[in-house]
């Protein structure tokens, strides 16, 4: 489709403008055409500039959540399918959804906002449209696991590693499935498991993760509880597609206690970690 790739060719050169003839020329198609899907872009909400003499260049400040931007950071996971939505009600619903309508594999759900952000216990997830990052992975894990806690804290690492190069401050992992920044939580983790009837063994896992990325107002009830990571860049599309990258490395061998150590060294409840690898 033309428009993902003119989008994905604009995101792949964030730095450099890119000239409508040149995009043309890749493509196959003419400059007209291009100029036409460059108009789509920018109604979706897009911000383009563009030199009539250099071309098209994504600004700095353009941050809408697309595929095409996600799959810039995803190379070597063409297999991974993803799926972008404006708002829905939960990730983690619809990942069950598609799993339950027979679409296996590995899926990648990511909104820009939720009508019905889930967290544990029955807990909602304040989920507000172009300030965070909503995003569920649906993945075959690549070995059966029994301890369901795994999963979690394989993605709490996952989303500190991915996010540790760009904030001025550790990030703070609170048993099991929360993450603190400056005193506050930023990120909530759900996670969920299919499980093998037979052998009790999960062998499925969806996880879902929400991060308050952007500065936000948020409701006065949340205001002395949640805040925001308070960073404007990198673009929310490559934190995206940083955190799966940790994520599909990870699992595929929850069994590794390596990990745990690094959950260990951002733990607020460290007695709660070590009693739970002197079990494993």
């Amino acid at each position: 489709m033309l428009r993902d790739d003119v989008l994905r060719a604009l995101e792949e050169n964030r730095d450099t403008a890119v000239s409508g003839q040149a995009l043309a020329d890749r493509f196959g198609v003419s400059r007209n055409a291009v100029w036409k899907v460059i108009n789509q872009l920018r109604e979706e909400g897009h911000e383009i500039l563009s030199d009539g003499n250099k071309g098209y260049r994504l600004d700095d400040a353009s941050d809408v959540l697309s595929e095409a931007g996600i799959r810039v950071f995803l190379p070597e996971r063409e297999d991974l399918k993803i799926a972008v939505y404006p708002t829905i009600d939960s990730t983690n619903n619809e990942a069950k959804r598609r799993l339950g309508a027979g679409d296996g594999g590995n899926l990648l759900i990511v909104a820009d906002a939720q009508t019905a952000g889930r967290g544990r216990m029955g807990h909602t997830f304040y989920s507000p449209d172009g300030s965070g990052i909503y995003m569920t992975l649906s993945i075959d894990l690549a070995n059966p696991l029994y301890q369901p806690e795994r999963i979690t804290l394989a993605a709490a690492v996952a989303v500190v590693r991915a996010l540790h190069p760009y904030l001025n401050e550790e990030l703070r992992l609170k048993w099991v499935n929360d993450i603190f920044y400056r005193e506050k939580k930023v990120c909530g983790i759900l996670s969920e498991g299919v499980t093998d009837l037979e052998t009790g063994l999960i062998q499925h896992a969806i996880v879902g993760i929400g991060i308050n990325v952007r500065p936000a107002e948020f409701p006065e009830e949340l205001r002395d509880i949640a805040g925001t990571l308070g960073i404007l860049s990198p673009s929310r599309n490559e934190i995206v597609g940083r955190i799966v990258t940790e994520l599909l490395d990870l699992y595929q061998d929850l069994s590794s206690d390596l990990y745990l150590q690094e959950y260990l060294k951002f733990s607020m409840h460290p007695d709660k970690v070590r009693e739970f690898l002197g079990k494993s």
